[in-house]
């Protein structure tokens, strides 16, 4: 049967041959917007980075911040957030609970991984300057990134709240005055196409702004079989589309910016059962047996997951940003700057969380003497959120004299409106079970305040090459919670809540850099970081979580070497957290749930290398972290206990490490050849803080070791006076499957695996 073909199909259709439309038209110059650098041929190029909200050379900045340029996600072909993690050392992007869209972020150990819209998370991700708080909201692919920054460990100070574990910073394109086309187009194994075009149009008329436009699609087919349904809605399936567009002018010392995107994808997950207690295996093993289809239950994968018919199985998430910047440059003493961002999300996250489906006998039937009816440990038929935010900074910056200084005020107004729909079948036998209807929804409005303020001193006595900063910053919390949950098995309860709360903190900031020579840095630095309390809104009449705190100490080195030849960066840290916040599965009120641990101490080193030698260039990264607990009071059996000995760090591997290496040579006229090999890898991690609160953990008690091969055959040439790009590529060669996600119900214990090995060619061409 013909399909029919939608106007988001003529669009991808108009992505991918774009480049060939305008093939006819003339060749213009083309101007990435990176800051470029005169290299001698080999050397190890630099690149700018924004980490302190200045402007200046990655090696020159004394923080550990991984500056990744666009030519290496071109070269790995990353075009979405979670390819980053093989690009900095303690960097860990996984999926999301709820989600399979979602990329969860961890940085030396520090994370969430709730999809939630109450969850707020601890590392921060900027695009363009603005700050996106939710995970559903960073699920657009990468066509139009300049560079990105990773800023490992806690940045409190002028990155603000909710970065006690780091930050990522996202800085796309510049508009360029000269016209020009990038555009590219990959497929790959499960139908999986990548098209993406970026138009700069250049300036408008004799006016002072620039135009620049730009526009992506992504599908593929899922590889978790879900029978009856295609496999574009199999587990592991997603659709996504969006655009972006921005206008920039500078006028003498008054620089306008402004950017925008839109992004919607539509995944499917792949939950599978991991595990099950004696009843859990026996009802759901017999149901499958008995009255419906087979429930398989077991550490896998088996990609093969039967979907619940009472929902779908898909989550779609619409997002819209903006940013608008205005810069001037009043003298070297002052420079203002305002950055006004809007964002919005509207998802709605359906999924058979319970890792599968049968029929059952049900005690509390909805058809009363019906008591044979669908069954699962956890499924959501529906739960539509939306989310809106609006956000201001103010920053006053110059030097004068041997001192330079930053001095801002932020605003952060947020509202988030989310109805979570369950289904719940908990076994009372191995034949009988209680069917669990419940729908809860809150509203929480958010408003935040900070002032804050950085300076530093480069004194002319040590001529520029020591430079001692210090900073404040005062943040200032205010919420309100609204919710009601009706609950339902043979009975009817309704709850309600409402609360206002407040919290605030004073963060702080001194470090001391000194350039050895000119290729060789030292520093240290001490900081703290605060994340915002919060509430577990599903839960009516939970207490509100307090805010997490951190005080990080850190020492590091930063050196180019033999002519910027070899590229050596070292750090090593330590991380006292008190209130950590810790989010697992309560069991007991089948609910996703974050506590405070109270105290605990992270500690590490990361190194990061690069080496060029001729046509060959070696890069590689290394990160350890080693969490303790000091204190973790939990209520076992009613009474206050320290568990601090028993707990684990769930989703936190000790050791990250990645290595790559290519070569490349000119074959004259036919244009230059790259060959590249890359490993990168997680060492295995606990899949739950308490085995005792899930106790089908111990079954399952790890994620299971990453590790993903990867090589590819780059080939750049000219055509017809145009640039282009071929490239060939194989991901995950060993087919190693590792669980991303996995949560007790109770009954069943369902999780997720990752990816397995896949292929693809791409083309690009630039005009």
């Amino acid at each position: 049967m013909l399909r029919q073909i939608a106007a988001r199909d003529l669009f991808r259709a108009g992505v991918a041959v774009g480049a060939l439309l305008v093939a006819a038209a003339p060749a213009h110059a083309q101007n990435a917007g990176d800051t470029a650098e005169q290299l001698t041929a080999g050397q190890i190029e630099d690149i700018i980075v924004t980490a302190r909200r200045v402007s200046e050379s990655a090696q020159k900045t004394p923080l550990s911040v991984s500056a990744i340029s666009s030519q290496q996600l071109q070269t790995l072909n990353i075009v979405r957030i979670e390819g980053l993690t093989q690009l900095a050392p303690s960097l860990r992007v996984t999926q999301a609970s709820g989600s399979g869209n979602a990329p969860a972020i961890y940085i030396r150990g520090i994370g969430t991984l709730s999809t939630a819209l109450y969850v707020e998370p601890a590392v921060g991700v900027y695009v363009d300057g603005v700050y996106t708080p939710r995970p559903s909201g960073n699920t657009f692919d990468l066509p139009d990134i300049a560079s990105v920054e990773v800023l490992r460990g806690p940045q409190g100070t002028l990155f603000g709240r909710n970065t006690t574990g780091g930050a990522i910073v996202l800085n796309t394109r510049n508009p360029t005055e000269e016209a020009g086309l990038k555009a590219d187009f990959s497929y790959g194994s499960r139908n999986e196409i990548v098209a993406s075009a970026i138009a700069q149009l250049g300036r408008i008329g004799s006016s002072p702004f620039a135009v620049k436009l730009s526009a992506q699609t992504h599908s593929r087919d899922g590889w978790v079989e879900a029978p009856g349904y295609s496999k574009a809605k199999w587990g592991g399936a997603l659709d996504s589309y969006g655009f972006g567009g921005a206008i920039r002018g500078e006028m003498g010392a008054l620089t306008m910016d402004l950017r925008g995107r839109y992004n919607k994808i539509i995944s499917y997950t792949g939950w599978e059962a991991l595990a099950a207690s004696t009843v859990g295996r026996a009802y759901f093993g017999n149901a499958g047996q008995n009255f419906g289809p087979a429930y398989p239950i077991g550490v896998g994968p088996r990609d093969f997951s039967v979907r619940d018919p009472r929902t779908d199985g898909k989550s779609a998430v619409e997002t819209y940003g903006g940013a608008f910047t205005l810069d001037y440059d009043v003298s070297d003493a002052l420079s203002i700057k305002s950055i006004t961002g809007y964002q919005r999300i509207d998802q709605n996250l359906r999924g058979n969380i319970g890792g599968g489906s049968t029929r059952g006998i049900v005690a509390n039937p909805v058809v009363p003497g019906q008591n044979l009816e669908p069954v699962t440990a956890h499924v959501t038929p529906n739960n539509p959120g939306d989310q809106k935010q609006f956000t201001q900074e103010l920053q006053f910056l110059g030097t004068l004299g041997d001192f330079n200084y930053l001095v801002g005020f932020y605003y952060y107004d947020e509202k988030v409106d989310e109805t979570i729909t369950t289904i719940l079948n908990s076994p009372i036998s191995p034949t009988v079970a209680v069917r669990l209807n419940r729908s809860t929804s809150y509203s929480i409005d958010s408003k935040s305040y900070a002032g804050f303020a950085q300076v530093g001193w480069k004194p002319a006595f040590a001529d520029g090459r020591l430079e001692i900063v210090g900073g404040l910053r005062y943040t200032e919390d205010k919420k309100t919670l609204n919710s009601t949950s009706v609950q339902t098995t043979t009975t009817t309860t309704t709850l309600a809540q409402s609360r206002k709360d407040k919290w605030d903190n004073v963060g702080w900031l001194g470090s001391a850099s000194y350039q050895i020579t000119p290729q060789v840095m030292v520093y240290g630095r001490a900081s703290s970081a605060y994340r915002s309390g919060g509430y577990n809104a599903p839960t009516v009449g939970a207490l509100p979580f307090d805010p997490e705190t951190a005080i990080s100490y850190e020492a590091g080195l930063k050196s180019d070497l033999f002519d910027r030849r070899l590229r050596l960066n070292l750090s090593a840290f330590q991380t006292d957290y008190d209130d950590l916040q810790v989010n697992g599965y309560n069991i007991q009120t089948n609910t996703n749930q974050l506590t405070n641990a109270g105290k605990a101490q992270y500690r590490g080193f990361e190194v990061e290398a690069v080496v060029a030698l001729g046509d060959f260039r070696f890069d590689g990264n290394l990160g350890h972290v080693r969490p303790k607990y000091k204190r973790y009071i939990l209520a076992v059996a009613g009474v206050p206990t320290n568990v601090a000995s028993q707990a684990e760090f769930a989703n936190v591997p000790h050791w990250t490490y990645h290595v790559g290496g290519q070569y490349k040579f000119d074959a004259g006229d036919a244009g230059t050849f790259t060959i590249r090999g890359d490993y990168d890898g997680k060492s295995n991690s606990p899949t739950y803080t308490l085995i005792a609160q899930a106790p089908n953990t111990a079954q399952v008690p790890l994620y299971g070791k990453e590790s993903n091969y990867s090589a590819r055959i780059i080939w750049e040439f000219m055509a017809a006076d145009r640039k282009m790009r071929a490239q060939v590529f194989g991901e995950n060669l060993s087919n190693n499957r590792f669980i991303t996600f996995a949560s007790d119900f109770g009954a069943i214990m369902a999780g997720t695996y990752s990816r397995p090995r896949y292929f693809g060619a791409a083309l690009g061409i630039e005009l």
